[in-house]
Protein backbone atom coordinates (compact mmCIF):
# COMPACT_ATOMS: atom_id res chain seq x y z
CA UNK A 1 0.00 0.00 0.00
CA UNK A 2 1.46 3.41 -1.07
CA UNK A 3 2.05 6.04 1.57
CA UNK A 4 -0.75 8.30 0.52
CA UNK A 5 -3.38 5.32 0.68
CA UNK A 6 -1.94 5.18 4.43
CA UNK A 7 -1.71 8.38 5.33
CA UNK A 8 -5.34 9.01 3.31
CA UNK A 9 -6.71 6.34 5.93
CA UNK A 10 -5.52 8.06 8.83
CA UNK A 11 -6.43 11.62 7.77
CA UNK A 12 -10.52 9.95 7.13
CA UNK A 13 -10.43 8.24 10.80
CA UNK A 14 -9.12 11.71 12.43
CA UNK A 15 -10.49 13.83 9.54
CA UNK A 16 -12.15 15.98 12.43
CA UNK A 17 -9.35 16.69 14.77
CA UNK A 18 -7.24 16.99 12.07
CA UNK A 19 -8.93 19.24 10.52
CA UNK A 20 -9.20 21.88 13.06
CA UNK A 21 -5.12 20.75 13.89
CA UNK A 22 -4.38 22.17 10.58
CA UNK A 23 -6.84 25.16 11.11
CA UNK A 24 -4.79 26.29 14.35
CA UNK A 25 -1.34 26.59 12.50
CA UNK A 26 -0.74 29.97 9.92
CA UNK A 27 -0.55 29.15 6.92
CA UNK A 28 3.37 28.74 5.18
CA UNK A 29 4.76 32.23 3.94
CA UNK A 30 4.92 32.30 0.26
CA UNK A 31 8.92 32.96 0.49
CA UNK A 32 9.76 29.89 2.16
CA UNK A 33 7.32 27.88 -0.28
CA UNK A 34 9.27 29.80 -2.92
CA UNK A 35 12.85 28.88 -1.24
CA UNK A 36 12.28 25.36 -0.29
CA UNK A 37 11.19 24.77 -4.03
CA UNK A 38 13.79 26.13 -5.54
CA UNK A 39 16.00 23.68 -2.96
CA UNK A 40 14.20 20.65 -4.18
CA UNK A 41 12.65 20.82 -7.58
CA UNK A 42 15.37 23.36 -9.39
CA UNK A 43 18.49 25.16 -9.82
CA UNK A 44 18.32 28.57 -8.89
CA UNK A 45 20.31 31.89 -9.21
CA UNK A 46 21.86 34.02 -6.84
CA UNK A 47 19.34 36.79 -8.35
CA UNK A 48 16.36 35.19 -7.58
CA UNK A 49 17.16 34.11 -4.35
CA UNK A 50 17.91 37.59 -3.33
CA UNK A 51 15.01 38.81 -5.18
CA UNK A 52 12.61 36.19 -2.45
CA UNK A 53 14.47 37.51 0.38
CA UNK A 54 14.48 41.34 -0.47
CA UNK A 55 10.34 40.70 -0.20
CA UNK A 56 10.44 40.11 3.45
CA UNK A 57 12.57 43.26 5.19
CA UNK A 58 13.06 41.02 8.40
CA UNK A 59 14.79 38.01 7.11
CA UNK A 60 16.56 40.65 4.93
CA UNK A 61 17.49 42.58 7.36
CA UNK A 62 18.28 39.38 10.06
CA UNK A 63 20.77 37.87 6.90
CA UNK A 64 22.88 41.28 6.81
CA UNK A 65 23.13 41.37 10.65
CA UNK A 66 24.66 37.97 10.69
CA UNK A 67 27.16 38.14 7.89
CA UNK A 68 28.21 41.59 9.59
CA UNK A 69 28.78 40.28 13.04
CA UNK A 70 32.04 39.62 14.12
CA UNK A 71 31.79 35.84 14.85
CA UNK A 72 31.33 35.92 10.62
CA UNK A 73 32.84 38.11 8.98
CA UNK A 74 35.52 41.04 9.26
CA UNK A 75 34.79 42.62 5.74
CA UNK A 76 31.77 44.88 5.99
CA UNK A 77 28.82 43.96 3.73
CA UNK A 78 26.38 46.18 1.94
CA UNK A 79 24.17 44.03 -0.55
CA UNK A 80 22.28 41.66 0.28
CA UNK A 81 23.72 39.84 -3.04
CA UNK A 82 27.16 39.94 -1.60
CA UNK A 83 25.67 38.56 1.66
CA UNK A 84 24.05 35.37 -0.27
CA UNK A 85 27.04 34.81 -1.80
CA UNK A 86 29.26 34.64 1.25
CA UNK A 87 26.81 32.18 3.52
CA UNK A 88 25.66 30.42 -0.13
CA UNK A 89 22.52 29.49 -0.98
CA UNK A 90 22.01 26.61 1.27
CA UNK A 91 22.88 28.04 4.42
CA UNK A 92 20.44 31.09 3.62
CA UNK A 93 17.87 28.61 3.34
CA UNK A 94 18.47 27.03 6.52
CA UNK A 95 18.25 30.32 8.00
CA UNK A 96 15.12 31.35 6.56
CA UNK A 97 13.15 28.02 7.49
CA UNK A 98 15.05 28.32 11.26
CA UNK A 99 13.82 31.93 11.93
CA UNK A 100 10.30 31.62 10.40
CA UNK A 101 10.09 28.19 12.57
CA UNK A 102 11.60 30.07 16.01
CA UNK A 103 9.15 32.83 14.89
CA UNK A 104 6.51 30.44 15.63
CA UNK A 105 7.72 28.49 17.82
CA UNK A 106 8.74 31.36 20.39
CA UNK A 107 5.05 30.69 22.07
CA UNK A 108 4.26 28.80 25.31
CA UNK A 109 3.05 25.30 25.32
CA UNK A 110 1.42 24.49 29.06
CA UNK A 111 0.31 20.85 27.44
CA UNK A 112 4.01 19.86 27.05
CA UNK A 113 5.03 21.78 29.80
CA UNK A 114 7.71 23.65 27.62
CA UNK A 115 8.44 27.35 28.56
CA UNK A 116 8.46 30.23 25.45
CA UNK A 117 10.88 29.81 23.46
CA UNK A 118 12.23 25.88 24.17
CA UNK A 119 10.51 24.59 21.16
CA UNK A 120 12.10 26.76 19.00
CA UNK A 121 15.54 26.35 20.51
CA UNK A 122 15.11 22.45 20.54
CA UNK A 123 13.82 22.02 17.34
CA UNK A 124 17.03 24.15 15.94
CA UNK A 125 19.33 21.81 18.20
CA UNK A 126 17.66 18.76 16.37
CA UNK A 127 18.28 20.70 13.16
CA UNK A 128 21.54 21.19 13.63
CA UNK A 129 22.67 17.65 15.05
CA UNK A 130 20.74 16.04 12.23
CA UNK A 131 22.52 18.70 9.56
CA UNK A 132 26.09 17.52 11.16
CA UNK A 133 25.27 14.00 10.56
CA UNK A 134 24.26 14.38 7.07
CA UNK A 135 27.34 15.70 6.34
CA UNK A 136 29.24 13.15 7.33
CA UNK A 137 26.96 10.16 6.14
CA UNK A 138 25.10 11.45 3.51
CA UNK A 139 26.03 15.10 2.19
CA UNK A 140 23.45 15.10 -0.25
CA UNK A 141 20.91 14.65 2.46
CA UNK A 142 22.12 17.38 4.77
CA UNK A 143 19.84 20.42 3.71
CA UNK A 144 16.72 17.43 3.49
CA UNK A 145 17.59 16.66 7.29
CA UNK A 146 18.04 19.70 8.91
CA UNK A 147 14.79 21.20 6.84
CA UNK A 148 12.67 18.00 8.27
CA UNK A 149 14.19 18.20 11.71
CA UNK A 150 13.63 21.80 12.46
CA UNK A 151 10.42 21.42 11.18
CA UNK A 152 9.68 18.23 12.98
CA UNK A 153 7.89 19.51 16.33
CA UNK A 154 5.72 21.69 14.48
CA UNK A 155 2.73 19.41 15.22
CA UNK A 156 3.15 20.24 19.14
CA UNK A 157 2.09 23.77 18.59
CA UNK A 158 -1.55 22.76 17.19
CA UNK A 159 -2.45 19.95 19.86
CA UNK A 160 -1.07 21.43 22.67
CA UNK A 161 -4.39 22.41 24.01
CA UNK A 162 -5.69 18.92 23.53
CA UNK A 163 -2.79 17.64 25.62
CA UNK A 164 -3.74 20.51 28.17
CA UNK A 165 -6.90 19.06 28.16
CA UNK A 166 -6.21 15.38 29.07
CA UNK A 167 -3.13 16.69 30.86
CA UNK A 168 -3.43 14.49 34.20
CA UNK A 169 -3.56 11.00 32.29
CA UNK A 170 -1.29 11.73 29.70
CA UNK A 171 1.20 11.70 32.79
CA UNK A 172 -0.03 8.70 34.41
CA UNK A 173 0.45 6.63 31.12
CA UNK A 174 3.92 8.22 30.92
CA UNK A 175 4.80 7.14 34.20
CA UNK A 176 3.65 4.06 33.65
CA UNK A 177 6.84 3.74 31.24
CA UNK A 178 4.91 4.50 27.68
CA UNK A 179 6.29 7.00 25.40
CA UNK A 180 4.99 10.22 24.12
CA UNK A 181 3.42 9.07 20.81
CA UNK A 182 1.91 6.01 21.97
CA UNK A 183 -0.25 7.75 25.40
CA UNK A 184 -0.83 10.34 22.38
CA UNK A 185 -2.65 7.98 20.17
CA UNK A 186 -4.17 6.06 23.24
CA UNK A 187 -5.63 9.05 24.75
CA UNK A 188 -6.02 11.53 22.51
CA UNK A 189 -6.57 9.43 18.94
CA UNK A 190 -3.78 11.52 17.41
CA UNK A 191 -0.25 12.52 17.80
CA UNK A 192 1.83 15.32 17.19
CA UNK A 193 3.38 13.55 14.50
CA UNK A 194 0.20 12.70 12.67
CA UNK A 195 -0.17 16.69 12.96
CA UNK A 196 2.87 16.86 11.16
CA UNK A 197 2.18 15.40 8.44
CA UNK A 198 -0.97 16.73 8.11
CA UNK A 199 0.70 20.53 8.27
CA UNK A 200 3.05 19.62 5.73
CA UNK A 201 0.22 18.10 3.60
CA UNK A 202 -1.57 21.81 3.90
CA UNK A 203 1.45 23.70 3.45
CA UNK A 204 2.45 21.36 0.14
CA UNK A 205 5.53 20.19 1.31
CA UNK A 206 7.24 17.71 -0.75
CA UNK A 207 7.68 14.36 0.33
CA UNK A 208 10.98 14.45 1.30
CA UNK A 209 10.13 16.23 4.30
CA UNK A 210 6.47 15.10 4.98
CA UNK A 211 8.03 11.43 5.53
CA UNK A 212 10.83 12.48 8.27
CA UNK A 213 8.08 14.71 10.12
CA UNK A 214 5.73 11.97 10.59
CA UNK A 215 8.05 8.92 10.93
CA UNK A 216 10.80 10.29 13.07
CA UNK A 217 9.82 8.81 16.40
CA UNK A 218 9.62 5.96 14.96
CA UNK A 219 11.79 5.45 11.61
CA UNK A 220 11.65 1.41 11.33
CA UNK A 221 7.51 2.13 10.75
CA UNK A 222 8.30 3.88 7.57
CA UNK A 223 6.93 1.93 4.62
CA UNK A 224 8.57 -0.18 2.30
CA UNK A 225 8.02 1.26 -0.64
CA UNK A 226 9.25 4.86 0.42
CA UNK A 227 12.63 5.46 -1.31
CA UNK A 228 15.70 4.34 0.06
CA UNK A 229 17.20 8.11 0.63
CA UNK A 230 14.20 9.60 2.57
CA UNK A 231 14.04 6.07 4.94
CA UNK A 232 17.51 7.25 5.41
CA UNK A 233 16.78 11.03 6.16
CA UNK A 234 14.15 9.87 8.71
CA UNK A 235 16.68 8.11 10.44
CA UNK A 236 19.05 11.24 10.47
CA UNK A 237 16.63 12.95 12.12
CA UNK A 238 15.11 10.70 14.60
CA UNK A 239 18.84 10.23 15.48
CA UNK A 240 19.17 14.41 15.40
CA UNK A 241 16.03 14.27 17.87
CA UNK A 242 17.82 11.92 20.15
CA UNK A 243 20.61 14.36 20.40
CA UNK A 244 19.10 17.36 21.42
CA UNK A 245 17.24 15.27 23.91
CA UNK A 246 20.60 14.05 25.61
CA UNK A 247 21.35 17.66 25.92
CA UNK A 248 18.78 18.51 27.79
CA UNK A 249 17.02 20.47 25.14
Amino acid sequence: MEITERMGKIIEKKSEILEKVVRAMPPLPSIIKNLLNHTFYEEVSISEVVQDIGKDPNLAGEIMRLVNSQSFSLIRVSTLEHAVILLGVKNVFRIAIAMWVKNIGDTYLPGYQQKKGELSFNSFIGGYASKRIAEVSYPSLSYIAFSAAVLRNIGKIAIDQLILNKKSEIIQEIFKGKSEIEVEEEILGITFTDANYMIAEAWNLPEELKIPMKFFKTPHLVPEDIPEYIKFTTYIVHVGDVISQMVGI
